[in-house]
């Protein structure tokens, strides 16, 4: 049986974040994906966006609060959000807005049903890249593999491809200690331990959808994404029907009365 304890529940909560936060300001300095063969004692401090962009606007608050400026990695293809949707769209304009980067997390996932020639995968690259520019109208200069031990197709050491820096290049990953959160937990060492041991060089993957306001499993954490975005998207359709005044056939009183959820 697993235990809360031997999985670090409680790391991964907004307050923890916090402090993980203080623990990297002071030993780092937080820098872009293209500036990552600078000088110094360096973090990359990377979002890939896989469940929930609500969260994803909660950390970036959180670190604009603290004076912090990471890369969030949009997925044009998830299942758990639409990053084009308009609502959508707006949260990503806000996280922008904050002073954060996007990045494009590109999954090779949606591409599997046929073999795709060396050219062909570098101008889907490139299409996916010019779809989130021509969307929120910031350059998007680097990009991530979702899954990519997954698809080796589509990984590459490159350290550009499509005009884009690979988060996964040789490059970064000979020069950078890794630390991911990948599954809500801890992979490649506990990011505490890891700032403790203060590394010449740092970067940081986490997964919004895993950091929440109280201590939950993994497990828990990805019901949250899934039924909040599911109660937000009732109470979207209940509330355009009612600002343009259509009748709501079906929503009984029970339903009516209901209390405006917390969002995802």
């Amino acid at each position: 049986m697993t235990s809360r304890t031997e999985f670090h529940y409680d790391d991964f909560t907004e307050g923890h974040y916090r402090v993980l936060l203080a623990m990297a300001l002071r030993q780092y300095t937080f820098v872009p994906f293209n500036g990552f063969n600078q000088e110094g004692d360096l973090c990359l401090w990377r979002h890939d966006v896989d469940f929930s962009l609500h969260r994803a606007k909660r950390l970036a608050a959180i670190e604009s609060e603290m004076g912090v400026s990471a890369t969030y990695f949009l997925n044009v293809h998830s299942e758990f959000y639409s990053a084009l949707g308009a609502a959508s769209a707006g949260l990503v304009r806000d996280i922008i807005s904050m002073g954060h980067r996007i990045g494009l997390h590109f999954d090779p996932g949606f591409y599997d049903h046929r073999k795709w020639s060396a050219e062909e995968r570098l101008a889907i690259l490139r299409n996916e890249k010019t779809v989130l520019e021509g969307m929120f109208g910031v350059e998007v200069d680097c990009y991530s593999i979702h899954n990519p031990t997954e698809d080796v197709d589509w990984s590459s050491d490159d350290t550009l491809t499509a005009g884009m820096v690979n988060a996964y290049c040789r490059e970064i990953s000979a020069r950078f200690t890794y630390v991911s959160d990948s599954n809500g937990i801890w992979r490649r060492g506990r990011l505490d331990d890891v700032l403790a041991s203060h590394p010449p060089r740092l970067h940081v993957l986490t997964h919004p959808g895993w950091w929440t306001p109280q201590v939950l499993s993994p497990r828990e954490r990805i019901s949250r994404c899934i039924d909040g975005r599911a109660r937000w998207l009732h109470e979207s359709y209940d509330r355009f029907l009612m600002e343009a005044s259509r009748p709501n056939v079906g929503r009984g009183p029970a339903r009516n009365q209901r209390r405006k959820p917390e969002r995802p």
